[in-house]
C-alpha cells in the first residue's frame, strides 16, 4: 500500500510512502503496528525489509519523475554493515533513481545505536538517497545529535497534529519543530492530517508537505497510477 504525500499549497503529489500490510488467511488484515514489532523482536525484520523494498522500488519505476518513494527502515536494518550492504545492493540493482528515494528512520531507532545509524545514513546518502527522521518529537534526540546526522527531512509525528487548530500546546510544539526544520534547511512533512481545520492551522505555520487521511488513506499500487493521472482537485480516494 502507498499513502500520498502532498504539497498543500499546490495539491501536487510529491511522494508516496510505502506501507507494509499483511492479509493473513487466518487473522485477516493485520496492522503493521502488531506484526512489525514481532518481526523485530524475533530477528526477522531484515527478511521482511528486503522483499518489501525490492517490490516498492519496482513499482515506483512506473511513477513519473519527480515523484518520490518513501520507505521505512527499522533499527535492525541499520544495525550491521551486512544489513546496510544488502539494502544498498537492492537500491543499486533496482534501476530506480536513488535521488528520488527517501529512507525513513524513526527517532527511537536512531537512539538505539546512534553511531552505527549515523554511519548507515552516511552510506545511504552517498547513494543519493534522502533520509527522513520519522516520528520526530517523540524521542530523545538532542540538538547536537540531530545536527550530526546528515538528514534531509523531518517528519513530525501525528500525535502533535490532532486538533492542532484548537490546542495551543500542540500548536506551539509544531510551530517550534517547523521552525527548527527551516533553520536546519531540512524538508518538513506533517503526518496524520485528517481535517481541513488541522490543514489550515499547519499551513499558517508554513507547513507545506502533509500526509494523512484528509487527502487519502493508503491506496494500492494500481490506485497510485490512477491518482497520478487525475487532476489535483479531482482525486477521489480520500
Amino acid at each position: 500500500m502507498f499513502q500520498p504525500i502532498i504539497e498543500s499549497c499546490t495539491r501536487e503529489t510529491v511522494a508516496f510512502e510505502a506501507l507494509a500490510r499483511w492479509d493473513s488467511p487466518e487473522l485477516g488484515a493485520v496492522s503493521p503496528a502488531h506484526f512489525i514489532p514481532i518481526a523485530e523482536r524475533i530477528g526477522m525484520i531484515n527478511e521482511l525489509t528486503a522483499p518489501l523494498l525490492t517490490q516498492a522500488l519496482q513499482r515506483a519505476l512506473s511513477w513519473p519523475s519527480p515523484i518520490r518513494l518513501s520507505f521505512n527502515l527499522s533499527a535492525h536494518d541499520c544495525a550491521t554493515w551486512e544489513s546496510v550492504k544488502r539494502i544498498v545492493e537492492i537500491i543499486e540493482n533496482s534501476g530506480f533513481d536513488a535521488s528520488r528515494l527517501d529512507l525513513e528512520i524513526t527517532e527511537t531507532a536512531v537512539m538505539q545505536d546512534i553511531d552505527q545509524v549515523q554511519q548507515a545514513i552516511v552510506r545511504f546518502r552517498q547513494l543519493g538517497c534522502g533520509i527522513s527522521l520519522d516520528d520526530f518529537g517523540t524521542g530523545y534526540t538532542s540538538l547536537s545529535q540531530l545536527h550530526a546526522l546528515p538528514l534531509t527531512k523531518l517528519k513530525i509525528d501525528r500525535s502533535f497534529v490532532r486538533c492542532v487548530h484548537d490546542n495551543p500546546a500542540s500548536y506551539k510544539i509544531v510551530k517550534s519543530l517547523v521552525a527548527l526544520s527551516l533553520d536546519m534547511s531540512l524538508g518538513c512533512v506533517i503526518e496524520g492530517v485528517e481535517t481541513q481545520d488541522e490543514l489550515n492551522a499547519l499551513t499558517s505555520l508554513g507547513c507545506t508537505m502533509v500526509q494523512g487521511y484528509f487527502y487519502s488513506p493508503p491506496i494500492t499500487f494500481a490506485e497510485t497510477l490512477v491518482w497520478i493521472e487525475a487532476p489535483d482537485d479531482e482525486r477521489t480516494f480520500g
